[in-house]
Protein backbone atom coordinates (compact mmCIF):
# COMPACT_ATOMS: atom_id res chain seq x y z
CA UNK A 1 0.00 0.00 0.00
CA UNK A 2 1.33 3.40 -1.01
CA UNK A 3 1.80 6.26 1.46
CA UNK A 4 -0.46 9.35 1.12
CA UNK A 5 2.10 11.36 -0.87
CA UNK A 6 1.70 8.73 -3.59
CA UNK A 7 -2.00 8.12 -2.99
CA UNK A 8 -2.86 11.80 -3.11
CA UNK A 9 -5.14 13.04 -0.37
CA UNK A 10 -8.13 11.14 1.05
CA UNK A 11 -11.20 13.33 1.36
CA UNK A 12 -14.79 12.51 2.31
CA UNK A 13 -17.59 14.53 3.84
CA UNK A 14 -16.24 15.88 7.11
CA UNK A 15 -12.87 14.10 6.90
CA UNK A 16 -9.52 14.84 5.21
CA UNK A 17 -6.18 13.06 5.35
CA UNK A 18 -3.03 13.82 3.38
CA UNK A 19 0.74 13.74 3.53
CA UNK A 20 2.62 17.02 3.81
CA UNK A 21 3.70 16.98 0.17
CA UNK A 22 0.14 16.55 -1.08
CA UNK A 23 -1.57 19.27 0.99
CA UNK A 24 -4.19 20.90 -1.28
CA UNK A 25 -3.49 24.53 -2.11
CA UNK A 26 -6.70 25.70 -0.42
CA UNK A 27 -5.56 24.10 2.85
CA UNK A 28 -2.12 25.72 3.03
CA UNK A 29 -3.34 28.83 4.82
CA UNK A 30 -6.92 29.24 5.95
CA UNK A 31 -9.20 29.57 8.92
CA UNK A 32 -9.92 26.14 10.30
CA UNK A 33 -13.68 26.62 9.91
CA UNK A 34 -15.51 23.65 11.35
CA UNK A 35 -12.50 21.35 11.12
CA UNK A 36 -10.51 19.93 14.02
CA UNK A 37 -6.89 19.48 12.88
CA UNK A 38 -4.16 17.05 13.94
CA UNK A 39 -0.68 17.50 12.48
CA UNK A 40 1.73 14.57 12.92
CA UNK A 41 5.38 15.09 12.00
CA UNK A 42 8.39 12.77 11.86
CA UNK A 43 11.05 15.47 11.69
CA UNK A 44 11.39 18.97 13.17
CA UNK A 45 9.21 21.55 11.46
CA UNK A 46 7.47 24.87 12.14
CA UNK A 47 3.75 25.53 11.87
CA UNK A 48 1.87 28.80 12.38
CA UNK A 49 -1.42 28.91 14.26
CA UNK A 50 -3.12 32.29 14.59
CA UNK A 51 0.14 33.77 13.23
CA UNK A 52 2.10 32.30 16.17
CA UNK A 53 4.96 29.92 15.36
CA UNK A 54 5.08 26.48 16.97
CA UNK A 55 8.16 24.30 16.61
CA UNK A 56 7.35 20.60 16.38
CA UNK A 57 10.05 18.07 17.13
CA UNK A 58 10.22 14.64 15.51
CA UNK A 59 7.29 12.36 16.41
CA UNK A 60 5.20 15.22 17.79
CA UNK A 61 1.57 16.08 17.15
CA UNK A 62 -0.21 19.41 17.42
CA UNK A 63 -3.97 19.66 17.99
CA UNK A 64 -5.75 22.73 16.61
CA UNK A 65 -9.41 23.44 17.29
CA UNK A 66 -11.92 24.76 14.75
CA UNK A 67 -11.99 28.42 13.87
CA UNK A 68 -8.26 29.00 14.28
CA UNK A 69 -6.17 30.11 11.31
CA UNK A 70 -3.44 27.67 10.29
CA UNK A 71 -0.52 28.32 7.93
CA UNK A 72 0.78 24.96 6.69
CA UNK A 73 2.91 26.22 3.80
CA UNK A 74 6.14 25.14 5.57
CA UNK A 75 4.90 21.57 5.91
CA UNK A 76 5.32 20.70 2.23
CA UNK A 77 9.07 20.33 2.72
CA UNK A 78 8.78 17.87 5.61
CA UNK A 79 7.64 14.33 6.41
CA UNK A 80 4.33 13.94 8.12
CA UNK A 81 0.56 13.99 7.86
CA UNK A 82 -2.42 16.27 8.34
CA UNK A 83 -5.71 14.81 9.52
CA UNK A 84 -8.83 16.99 9.69
CA UNK A 85 -12.39 16.20 10.69
CA UNK A 86 -15.60 17.90 11.73
CA UNK A 87 -17.57 17.35 14.93
CA UNK A 88 -20.44 16.02 12.81
CA UNK A 89 -18.12 13.35 11.40
CA UNK A 90 -16.58 12.31 14.72
CA UNK A 91 -19.28 12.61 17.38
CA UNK A 92 -20.99 9.26 17.88
CA UNK A 93 -21.17 9.10 21.64
CA UNK A 94 -21.00 11.26 24.75
CA UNK A 95 -17.38 10.16 25.13
CA UNK A 96 -16.56 11.43 21.63
CA UNK A 97 -18.11 14.78 22.48
CA UNK A 98 -16.16 15.06 25.72
CA UNK A 99 -12.90 14.23 23.93
CA UNK A 100 -13.06 16.81 21.17
CA UNK A 101 -14.69 19.54 23.26
CA UNK A 102 -11.87 19.37 25.79
CA UNK A 103 -8.64 21.35 26.33
CA UNK A 104 -7.06 19.13 23.67
CA UNK A 105 -8.69 21.38 21.07
CA UNK A 106 -10.19 24.24 23.07
CA UNK A 107 -7.33 25.27 25.30
CA UNK A 108 -5.97 28.79 25.25
CA UNK A 109 -3.14 27.57 22.99
CA UNK A 110 -2.76 24.46 20.82
CA UNK A 111 -1.54 21.34 22.63
CA UNK A 112 1.77 19.80 21.51
CA UNK A 113 2.16 16.14 22.36
CA UNK A 114 5.17 13.86 21.95
CA UNK A 115 3.90 10.50 20.73
CA UNK A 116 6.71 7.94 20.82
CA UNK A 117 4.27 5.05 20.20
CA UNK A 118 3.43 6.23 16.69
CA UNK A 119 6.82 6.28 14.99
CA UNK A 120 6.68 6.67 11.21
CA UNK A 121 6.51 2.98 10.28
CA UNK A 122 3.92 2.30 12.99
CA UNK A 123 1.83 5.29 11.93
CA UNK A 124 1.88 4.13 8.32
CA UNK A 125 0.80 0.64 9.30
CA UNK A 126 -1.95 1.55 11.76
CA UNK A 127 -3.25 4.78 10.22
CA UNK A 128 -2.11 5.43 6.67
CA UNK A 129 -2.45 1.97 5.16
CA UNK A 130 -5.72 1.29 6.99
CA UNK A 131 -7.24 4.51 5.66
CA UNK A 132 -6.01 3.76 2.15
CA UNK A 133 -7.59 0.30 2.18
CA UNK A 134 -10.81 1.50 3.78
CA UNK A 135 -11.19 4.25 1.17
CA UNK A 136 -11.72 1.49 -1.40
CA UNK A 137 -14.39 -0.31 0.64
CA UNK A 138 -17.24 2.18 0.58
CA UNK A 139 -18.31 5.07 2.76
CA UNK A 140 -19.72 3.04 5.65
CA UNK A 141 -16.53 1.03 6.21
CA UNK A 142 -14.33 4.05 5.64
CA UNK A 143 -16.21 6.16 8.20
CA UNK A 144 -15.85 3.43 10.83
CA UNK A 145 -12.12 3.00 10.18
CA UNK A 146 -11.47 6.76 10.00
CA UNK A 147 -13.30 7.29 13.28
CA UNK A 148 -11.21 4.61 14.96
CA UNK A 149 -7.98 6.10 13.57
CA UNK A 150 -8.85 9.55 14.93
CA UNK A 151 -9.83 8.02 18.27
CA UNK A 152 -6.52 6.17 18.56
CA UNK A 153 -4.62 9.44 18.08
CA UNK A 154 -6.78 11.34 20.56
CA UNK A 155 -7.16 9.01 23.52
CA UNK A 156 -3.65 9.14 24.96
CA UNK A 157 -3.34 12.89 24.76
CA UNK A 158 -6.91 13.38 26.03
CA UNK A 159 -6.27 11.31 29.14
CA UNK A 160 -2.93 12.98 29.76
CA UNK A 161 -4.39 16.43 29.33
CA UNK A 162 -7.32 15.55 31.59
CA UNK A 163 -4.90 14.30 34.23
CA UNK A 164 -2.81 17.46 33.95
CA UNK A 165 0.29 15.56 32.84
CA UNK A 166 1.81 17.66 30.04
CA UNK A 167 -1.06 20.05 29.56
CA UNK A 168 -0.19 23.63 28.76
CA UNK A 169 -1.47 26.02 31.40
CA UNK A 170 -5.14 26.69 30.96
CA UNK A 171 -6.74 29.84 32.37
CA UNK A 172 -10.31 28.69 31.77
CA UNK A 173 -10.24 24.99 32.52
CA UNK A 174 -13.41 25.27 34.64
CA UNK A 175 -15.19 27.00 31.74
CA UNK A 176 -14.13 24.23 29.37
CA UNK A 177 -15.45 21.67 31.82
CA UNK A 178 -18.75 23.52 31.93
CA UNK A 179 -18.99 23.51 28.13
CA UNK A 180 -18.16 19.79 28.08
CA UNK A 181 -20.98 19.14 30.56
CA UNK A 182 -23.31 21.35 28.53
CA UNK A 183 -22.47 19.41 25.37
CA UNK A 184 -23.24 16.12 27.09
CA UNK A 185 -26.57 17.47 28.34
CA UNK A 186 -27.46 18.65 24.84
CA UNK A 187 -26.93 15.17 23.40
CA UNK A 188 -29.16 13.75 26.09
CA UNK A 189 -31.99 16.29 26.11
CA UNK A 190 -32.01 18.30 22.85
CA UNK A 191 -35.10 16.51 21.49
CA UNK A 192 -37.07 17.66 24.51
CA UNK A 193 -35.48 21.00 25.35
CA UNK A 194 -34.09 23.50 22.86
CA UNK A 195 -34.10 26.59 25.08
CA UNK A 196 -30.92 27.69 26.85
CA UNK A 197 -32.54 28.26 30.23
CA UNK A 198 -33.16 24.55 30.79
CA UNK A 199 -29.44 23.75 30.45
CA UNK A 200 -28.39 26.81 32.46
CA UNK A 201 -30.59 25.58 35.31
CA UNK A 202 -28.98 22.13 35.15
CA UNK A 203 -25.52 23.72 35.26
CA UNK A 204 -26.47 26.25 37.98
CA UNK A 205 -25.52 29.32 35.94
CA UNK A 206 -27.54 32.05 34.23
CA UNK A 207 -28.44 31.68 30.58
CA UNK A 208 -26.37 34.79 29.78
CA UNK A 209 -23.29 33.40 31.52
CA UNK A 210 -23.64 30.06 29.74
CA UNK A 211 -23.81 31.81 26.38
CA UNK A 212 -20.79 34.00 27.21
CA UNK A 213 -18.72 30.96 28.25
CA UNK A 214 -19.72 29.03 25.13
CA UNK A 215 -18.74 31.97 22.92
CA UNK A 216 -15.36 32.35 24.65
CA UNK A 217 -14.63 28.61 24.51
CA UNK A 218 -16.09 27.44 21.18
CA UNK A 219 -16.95 30.59 19.24
CA UNK A 220 -20.61 29.52 19.22
CA UNK A 221 -23.58 30.67 21.27
CA UNK A 222 -25.29 28.22 23.62
CA UNK A 223 -28.39 28.27 21.39
CA UNK A 224 -26.40 27.51 18.24
CA UNK A 225 -24.71 24.57 19.99
CA UNK A 226 -28.13 23.14 20.89
CA UNK A 227 -29.44 23.54 17.34
CA UNK A 228 -26.23 22.11 15.87
CA UNK A 229 -26.57 18.86 17.84
CA UNK A 230 -30.30 18.67 17.09
CA UNK A 231 -29.75 18.97 13.35
CA UNK A 232 -26.85 16.46 13.46
CA UNK A 233 -29.14 13.90 15.05
CA UNK A 234 -31.93 14.69 12.58
CA UNK A 235 -29.61 14.29 9.59
CA UNK A 236 -28.38 10.93 10.93
CA UNK A 237 -31.99 9.73 11.14
CA UNK A 238 -32.70 10.95 7.62
CA UNK A 239 -29.60 9.37 6.08
CA UNK A 240 -29.33 6.15 8.05
CA UNK A 241 -32.89 4.98 8.78
CA UNK A 242 -35.93 4.05 6.69
CA UNK A 243 -38.29 6.08 8.86
CA UNK A 244 -40.54 8.50 7.04
CA UNK A 245 -39.87 12.22 7.41
CA UNK A 246 -43.06 12.44 9.45
CA UNK A 247 -41.83 9.72 11.82
CA UNK A 248 -38.42 11.36 12.14
CA UNK A 249 -39.97 14.73 12.94
CA UNK A 250 -41.90 13.06 15.77
CA UNK A 251 -38.75 11.28 17.02
CA UNK A 252 -36.92 14.59 17.06
CA UNK A 253 -39.59 16.24 19.19
CA UNK A 254 -41.37 18.27 16.51
CA UNK A 255 -45.17 18.40 16.68
CA UNK A 256 -45.52 19.45 13.07
CA UNK A 257 -43.74 17.91 10.09
CA UNK A 258 -43.64 21.20 8.20
CA UNK A 259 -41.81 22.85 11.13
CA UNK A 260 -39.26 20.02 11.04
CA UNK A 261 -38.76 20.40 7.29
CA UNK A 262 -38.26 24.14 7.67
CA UNK A 263 -35.81 23.60 10.54
CA UNK A 264 -33.69 21.16 8.51
CA UNK A 265 -33.74 23.45 5.46
CA UNK A 266 -32.68 26.46 7.53
CA UNK A 267 -29.85 24.61 9.29
CA UNK A 268 -28.45 22.62 6.34
CA UNK A 269 -29.61 24.47 3.24
CA UNK A 270 -31.34 21.30 2.00
CA UNK A 271 -34.79 19.82 2.39
CA UNK A 272 -34.90 16.42 4.16
CA UNK A 273 -35.69 14.54 0.95
CA UNK A 274 -32.50 15.83 -0.69
CA UNK A 275 -30.41 14.83 2.34
CA UNK A 276 -31.84 11.32 2.20
CA UNK A 277 -30.70 10.93 -1.37
CA UNK A 278 -27.19 12.37 -0.79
Amino acid sequence: MKIPDQLGNITTVGFRFFGFRSIPDQDLEQTGGDFFTIVKTFEPIDIFVEKEKYHLRADQMIFVGPGRSIDMSNLRVGRGYVLRFTAEFYERSVEDTATIHSPVFFGERPVLYHDSCFAEHVFNQHITIRLGRASMQGNYIFDLVAHHCVESLLLDVYHEVSAGGQMLQQKNTSDIGLVNHFSMLIHKHCREYTYVQFYADQLHVTARKLTDICMATTGKTAKSMILSVLVQQAVRYIKHTNLSISQISYEMGFNDESNFRNFVKKQTGHIPRMLRGS
